[in-house]
């Protein structure tokens, strides 16, 4: 199979070809389709993969995965990528591969903010997610980023000036540091993004709010709020066609029951809630969060934290309107986004340590990287300008895009492949259901009764979450039986036995549950049927998130 490139970041382009090429190879395992098309009218394409041969997609449990919500971070739809082509790539070689395309369906959608991420590929430009223009404003006032020397990099300008507050560092005159209160002796500095002031009258330089203003990570109906209480949350939640796009499809696959949503940059696997403690969740919800992020942990390096207790700095303030919320609050599907790459621990700062990111020796230690492993390329050094207001300035810094927004090129495969590897071991957590016995016992001539055991063999319970049972979208387990001719004496022909425990509730007692029932991971279901010796009756355990699972006996045998 061809492999695609995970030395470069793809455009839309290059990547839908990547996923056409794919899928192509593998039609047993693999269909594309769009979901809808974004604010420029260009699709949105996802990937289903499973075994088609066995069993209805659909019925299978599903494992929801998606990157580039943010138009710059790109990595995101490159770890999608990879992980379409480690799963086509090993099936069939792996057993653990083999086995999770035969019993899930996994859907991958790639990147999100596909117009945003064109403009952040082929332009100096950076912007947050959406090009529609917002908030809409009369006209554009203010430092608007332009790449005014040419050099195809918007970095930043400084501009001396005796009130500046920041100084070059002693210790290495590429960096500029904080002015402290003491510090007498200049030169000291204005620091701006580079660019242009737009409608400037000659005074205080501020600058202009983003013209394209969205962030449709903020634009999900969980926790919703307006604009002035939460910055790029758009008009009204899901008033994005992208955002839109992806509700709607989620809701139309209720058989998922697990999700990963890709971000960078932190080094960090974000879990539920955004806007509460973990106490407010939960107990067996936040359990299971643990479990699989410690594996997450394990696989990747990155920390597996709660949104709210460990990565919000102002509480007062949480973070509104989130995907990853929306996808558990509201529909109860077990949901991480992983905060992907990390430089700054790459450098040797400390993990998921904002403090020591900002600090300035955090910051030596981005530029001895850099320069250790970079050819010192990332930075660039501050260059005199001759500004068309401001006269001269100098211009210089990070060029952040593909080295501390996203990795290095050489460093993105070695990204892609341990957070794909977290991923599916997430996948292989949901639930599954088995038939684990069918007995037919002959109660006289014509009479039978048939007994059948359904088991949960999977990690999460049947309903996936508690969070599910609360909000109304846990479907219990069906249990059916038919038969041609089969007449039912005592039961039902369709059984609804409720939900099923996974082994996540084995140790209820140690999170502190005493008193609560002991868990059930399987259940019996008996009829009494009038039928003839050698009728073949069929049973079928049916759930959405938990597959379903089917035996066959033959009465009187």
């Amino acid at each position: 199979m061809n492999k695609p490139d995970f030395t470069k970041y793809m455009d839309y382009g290059e990547l839908t070809s990547a996923l056409e090429d794919l899928v192509k190879e593998n039609p047993g395992l693999s269909k594309m389709y769009s979901i809808g098309k974004t604010y420029e009218g260009r699709d949105m394409w996802l990937v289903e993969l499973t075994n088609f041969a066995k069993g209805n997609p659909d019925e299978k449990p599903g494992m929801y995965i998606d990157g580039n919500h943010h138009a710059g971070e790109v990595t995101g739809s490159a770890v999608c990528l990879y992980t379409i082509w480690y799963l086509l790539s090993n099936y069939g070689e792996d057993p653990f591969v083999t086995e999770l395309l035969d019993e899930k369906t996994f859907y991958v959608l790639p990147r999100i903010s596909i117009d945003g991420a064109e403009i952040f590929l082929h332009t100096p430009l950076s912007l947050r997610s959406s090009t529609r223009p917002y908030p809409p404003r009369d006209r554009e006032e203010g430092l608007v980023p332009e790449d005014i020397d040419g050099d195809g990099w918007i970095l930043q300008m400084r501009v001396k000036d005796p009130d500046g507050d920041w100084k070059v560092s002693d210790k290495d005159p590429r960096l500029m540091v904080k002015r402290q209160p003491w510090d007498k002796e200049g030169p000291f500095y204005k620091v701006y993004p580079e660019g242009i002031i737009k409608n400037w009258d000659g005074g205080e330089i501020r600058v202009a709010p983003p013209k394209w203003g969205l962030d449709i990570n903020r634009n999900y109906p969980a926790n919703w709020e307006p604009e002035a209480n939460q910055r790029g949350s758009g008009p009204y939640p899901l008033s994005e066609p992208e955002t839109r796009n992806v509700a709607d499809f989620i809701l139309a696959h209720p058989n998922i029951g697990g999700a990963m949503s890709y971000h960078t940059t932190m080094g960090a696997i974000l879990r539920p809630s955004c806007t509460k403690p973990d106490e407010k969740l939960p107990a067996l919800d936040v359990a299971i969060y643990k479990t699989i992020g410690q594996k997450g942990t394990e696989l990747t390096g990155y920390p597996h934290v709660s949104t709210y207790e460990d990565y919000t700095t102002d509480k007062a303030h949480p973070l509104k309107g989130v995907f990853m919320d929306w996808l558990y609050e509201h529909m109860g599907i077990i949901t991480f986004s992983t905060e992907l790459w990390d430089a700054s621990v790459r450098a040797g700062n400390k993990l998921f340590d904002r403090q020591s990111r900002s600090s300035e020796e955090g910051q030596l230690n981005l530029l001895k990287w850099n320069d250790r492993e970079l050819a010192g390329k990332a930075f660039s050094p501050w260059k005199k300008f001759n500004h068309p207001q401001l006269g001269e300035v100098e211009i210089g810094g990070w060029k952040s895009k593909f080295t501390l927004m996203n990795p290095p090129p050489q460093f993105l495969e070695g990204e892609c492949h341990k957070n794909c590897l977290f991923t599916l071991y997430h996948a292989s957590c949901l639930p599954k259901l088995a038939i684990e016995k069918v007995l037919a016992e002959k109660l006289s001539d014509g009479l039978y009764k048939v007994t059948v055991t359904v088991k949960n063999k999977g990690y999460m319970p049947t309903n996936v979450s508690q969070q599910a049972i609360a909000a109304g979208r846990a479907k219990p387990v069906i249990v059916e039986i038919e038969g041609s001719s089969l007449q039912i004496v005592a039961g039902k022909a369709r059984e609804d036995i409720g939900h099923l425990d996974g082994l996540a509730s084995v140790g209820r007692s140690y999170f502190g549950w005493a008193g609560e029932p002991a868990p059930s991971r399987k259940k019996e279901v008996q009829w009494v049927v009038k039928g003839q010796d050698g009728m073949v009756v069929r049973v079928k355990a049916s759930s959405p998130r938990a597959g379903v699972a089917e035996a066959t006996i033959r009465l009187g045998e």
